[in-house]
């Protein structure tokens, strides 16, 4: 070996690492400076998505109300399962989220619990809508009991976790 291949050969490992660790050090820049803006549209996006899924569940609690209204059980039965499955989507797009902030994990928490109640009450409401179908008016009486609670307590969540994200 000369000289100058001996130099040459030295440099060739600072070459092949220099692009990587401008890109590196260039990446670590952008993601410092691009972390605030993530942090605080993440709670942004989770209040998105929470009055996305909520105004879908409303939409479709109306639809079943018409359909009690109506005396029509089957199609109760049906929007109800279509409720519980929404409900049950609902939960999982909400618990994907990333809360930035304290009162944002709580409020993705209370959420994530007010629609696991509403999947509840589709189920109960579909049970209803079954046990009418059958002629058990008191089993179907004591189901819409059980619906009514965990409405309510479903409701109450919903709405303590969108005023955490006010």
């Amino acid at each position: 070996m000369t000289a100058a291949t001996k130099s040459s050969l030295s440099l060739m490992p600072r070459r092949r690492w220099a692009p990587l660790t401008a890109v590196l050090v260039g990446s670590a820049f952008v993601l410092v400076l691009a972390l605030p803006a993530v942090s605080s549209a993440s709670n942004a996006s989770l209040k998105r998505t929470l009055t996305t899924w909520s105004s879908r569940i409303a939409a479709d609690a109306r639809g079943i109300g018409l359909s009690a209204a109506n005396r029509h059980p089957r199609r109760m039965m049906l929007r109800a399962n279509h409720f519980r499955q929404d409900a049950l989507s609902a939960r999982r797009a909400v618990a994907a989220q990333h809360a930035s902030t304290a009162r944002g994990r709580r409020a993705q928490a209370l959420a994530v619990a007010a629609f696991r109640d509403y999947a509840i009450v589709g189920r109960q409401w579909a049970l209803t809508g079954q046990a009418r179908l059958n002629h058990r008016r008191a089993l179907a009486t004591r189901h819409a009991v059980i619906a009514k609670r965990y409405t309510a307590k479903g409701n109450r969540l919903l709405v303590a976790a969108g005023r955490l994200l006010r």
